[in-house]
């Protein structure tokens, strides 16, 4: 059986300037599945809910979603997380953050994973010639509660460096990495990193992206 470990938004909710956002506020939410029967008997369940509020120089975001898979009797996957975001711009460029995520994981036997934190970003790096450059480093606690009776908890730092290079008017590319070392023992450290192509087919409607 295979199923994902773990993503990015886990830990570390998107920043502002990785999402669409919304004028004053906004709420989105996206629902999908599949049961298949007969000779197999296979479901899935994909959601996913994310909400924005923009103050003035300050902003909130809400994120919720879940991934289940069922195969048989067999859960191959079973994942539920949530997120809460406030950044406080402080310039055009930068602002200081606090966020909180929730997350449960059948699939590596997670109970319940607690994380909050803290920081500051600095983005709009090198504008105009990159369409995003963002770097952000803070500090986080992890608590996590483990279905065989064992407790962790970890103090991380988080350096955090995303970027979009437009390379023509239809082609672009990105890269979206960071790097959560546990301190005071760096030896224990979470390293992730995504990186794609995407490619305009239709300007402003839709697009081609290779991950």
């Amino acid at each position: 059986l295979a199923a994902p470990v773990g993503t990015t938004s886990d830990t570390r909710p998107a920043s502002p300037q990785q999402r669409k956002q919304w004028k004053n506020n906004g709420f989105n939410v996206q629902i999908g599945g599949t049961l298949l029967g007969g000779n197999i008997d296979f479901q899935t369940l994909n959601s996913s809910l994310s909400y924005n509020l923009n103050v003035e120089n300050n902003q909130f975001f809400i994120d919720a979603g879940n991934i289940f898979t069922k195969a048989g009797e067999n859960v191959i996957a079973n994942r539920l997380n949530a997120s809460a975001l406030y950044a406080y711009n402080v310039r055009d460029n930068f602002n200081i953050y606090g966020y909180s995520t929730h997350t449960y994981d059948s699939s590596i036997k997670l109970d319940y994973r607690l994380t909050n934190g803290v920081g500051v970003c600095l983005h709009k790096i090198a504008s105009p010639i990159f369409k995003l450059f963002l770097v952000s480093l803070g500090g986080a606690t992890e608590n996590e509660w483990f279905q065989s009776n064992i407790k962790e908890f970890t103090f991380r730092s988080v350096l955090r460096l995303n970027v979009i290079l437009p390379i023509s008017d239809s082609v672009e590319f990105g890269v979206d990495s960071f790097y959560t070392p546990a301190l005071p023992n760096i030896n224990d450290y979470r390293l992730y990193g995504e990186a794609f192509a995407q490619f305009k087919v239709i300007p402003d409607r839709l697009s081609f992206r290779i991950s």
